[in-house]
């Protein structure tokens, strides 16, 4: 049970992610930091390969450097979200959803 459990809540937080992203609310419950640190990084840096632009990828490098050392979180993402660049939002959008599809299809763990 205590593993649907995680595997619920990894796809809660994705979801939760994408949502975020495209601008709208989300309900956040507290997350296994180590889970939402994990998904948070694989996310960011997933994302990467998406960005469009230089600026996004900086953008993006830093905020995979603030997840190693334990500077982010979900709820930070949701107050980030407003101010980053579209290109930003979508390559997390797109990144976060790549990871729920490998997750689902094949109960992966890229961390």
């Amino acid at each position: 049970m205590g593993d649907m459990a995680k595997n619920n809540d990894s796809q809660y937080l994705l979801a939760a992610l994408i949502e975020i992203y495209r601008g709208n609310r989300v309900y956040l419950p507290e997350f296994d930091p180590e889970m939402e640190r994990n998904l948070l990084r694989d996310v960011f840096s997933a994302a990467i390969s998406f960005a469009q632009y230089d600026e996004s990828r900086k953008t993006l490098s830093e905020e995979i450097f603030n997840c190693v050392n334990g500077n982010a979180s979900v709820k930070q993402q949701a107050e980030l979200a407003p101010v980053q660049t579209p290109d930003v939002l979508n390559a997390k959008m797109v990144a976060a959803a790549h990871i729920m599809k490998l997750d689902l299809n094949n109960n992966i763990k890229l961390s």
